[in-house]
């Protein structure tokens, strides 16, 4: 009896197979004997409306009769003639019907043609794209196609109009293979002030579920202060959770401080944050504040911009900086002895930004204390500076950069603040001959010792715009 069972209840063994496709191709057959019949009658149907064209009925009909002359004349008929007469109007009445009734069955049948032409058409469409090449790509080929399908912004916003949510709408199969790829869900951008509604929770936690274990990009826009997130630790908890699986973290709105300072708490003894690309905006230049955990061994490019603030010191910026390899300072005003002391902090850096440089006469005093190449940086390669007050030459004064290739400097006023030329110089020959393009915007003093710099160093591109 077990046998019996089992043979019964296997699906895949031989002769299920053969009886499964046996079965389809009966299907198959009766199907191609039922179609064969209906292009039989469409052909014959096609045969009669050939002859109903040729019908005399349908070439121009001789109506003439003897009175056709006499419409327009005052002819008053005799009694024979009104006779006649009505038996003219009685043929033409019959005929008139016959072609009206003939009318109204093409109409229906235009119609029914029509409907059929219709299914035929879907048919033709369904079947055609069962041999479709798309239905023959591999899922995990469809997933890659699908994340090169994202919008281009690194921080995926949810709309139904945009990928990935838009190609969960075109079939079934195309909805499993993107809910399935992980890739595809691991960015989002959070709001805040929606993030206090449930609904809102729910569906971001569903989103990045989809990603798996994958670590994630998270843009969050805050617009709520910092009062109204102490009074909420659900929320602050919530996007703590979050926030621990970030590879990439953009944080706008105020200082996010209350968030990540501790932010290991929920994470267990020894636990990494995965964290290596941090970008802090904000647009408050009365308190901006950045401190990261302990736990973010792994950071290495970040962007700090505040562009109503002036960055005076670096105490409210705790920064793993001897992990940092790209670094952006974007602040209104940013004093040359703060950089000084970025710089020196930053042993691994690789390409830095800094813009607004100044220096009161407090500072330039104190920078001249420092002595020339006071501060050695060797891994360096690329330099950008905007400079909006006094204080390029005491910084190059204090800087040696043997590894630097680039150096791009802008001067907000050029008129105010001439070319360092005695300064640059020494920093070249103290740093050695690694520089390869200088690039001057907006102030045209250094073209008078292009020379001189050409002899320095012969493979020096100089751009001035």
């Amino acid at each position: 009896m077990t046998k019996q069972r089992d043979s019964v209840q296997d699906p895949a063994g031989p002769e299920s197979c053969y009886n499964t496709r046996h079965t389809r191709n009966d299907a198959v057959d009766t199907d191609n004997e039922i179609d064969n019949k209906k292009m039989g009658g469409l052909a014959r149907l096609d045969s009669l409306l050939d002859e109903c064209l040729s019908h005399p009925l349908l070439l121009p009909i001789d109506l003439e009769t003897p009175y056709s002359n006499f419409h327009s004349a005052n002819f008053i008929p005799a009694p024979p003639d009104i006779a006649s007469i009505d038996v003219v109007l009685q043929q033409r009445h019959v005929q008139l019907s016959l072609i009206q009734s003939a009318v109204r069955k093409l109409a229906t049948l235009k119609t029914r043609l029509e409907q059929s032409a219709s299914y035929v058409t879907q048919s033709v469409l369904s079947h055609k794209a069962l041999t479709s090449p798309v239905r023959r790509v591999p899922p995990e080929v469809l997933g890659e196609i699908f994340f090169h399908c994202l919008p281009t912004a690194p921080y995926v916003t949810p709309h139904d109009v945009e990928g990935p949510m838009v190609l969960t709408q075109v079939c079934r199969h195309w909805r499993a293979v993107a809910r399935s790829t992980p890739r595809l869900w691991s960015s989002i951008t959070l709001h805040l002030d929606r993030a206090t509604s449930k609904e809102y929770m729910f569906m971001c936690e569903a989103w990045l579920a989809r990603a798996k274990s994958l670590p994630l990009a998270i843009r969050v826009l805050n617009d709520l202060d910092g009062s109204y997130l102490a009074a909420t630790p659900g929320l602050v908890y919530w996007l703590r959770h979050l926030l621990t699986r970030c590879r990439d973290i953009w944080w706008h709105g105020p200082a996010m401080e209350d968030v990540l300072d501790d932010v290991t708490t929920p994470l267990s003894s020894g636990a990494v944050i995965p964290l290596t690309r941090l970008r802090v905006t904000s647009h408050r230049g009365t308190h901006y504040t950045v401190r990261l955990p302990s736990a973010v061994r792994h950071l290495s490019t970040a962007s700090l911009q505040c562009p109503n603030l002036h960055l005076r010191t670096l105490d409210h910026l705790s920064i793993p900086w001897s992990q940092l390899t790209e670094l952006t300072l974007h602040f209104a005003l940013l004093d040359s002895t703060t950089l000084l002391q970025t710089i020196s902090l930053c042993t691994s850096l690789r390409v830095l930004t800094a813009s607004c440089l100044c220096a009161d006469p407090d500072q330039l005093a104190s920078l001249r204390t420092l002595g020339r190449g006071a501060i050695y940086q060797d891994t360096l390669r690329r330099l950008e500076l905007r400079v909006i007050r006094h204080g390029m030459d005491a910084l190059l004064d204090a800087l040696t950069m043997p590894a630097l290739e680039e150096l791009d400097v802008v001067f907000c006023y050029p008129e105010r603040d001439p070319w360092p030329h005695e300064q640059f110089a020494d920093f070249v020959k103290r740093s050695g001959g690694a520089l390869k393009k200088l690039v001057v915007r907006q102030n045209k003093g250094v073209l008078k010792h292009m020379s001189e710099y050409g002899m320095l160093l012969p493979d020096l591109a100089i751009m001035t715009r």
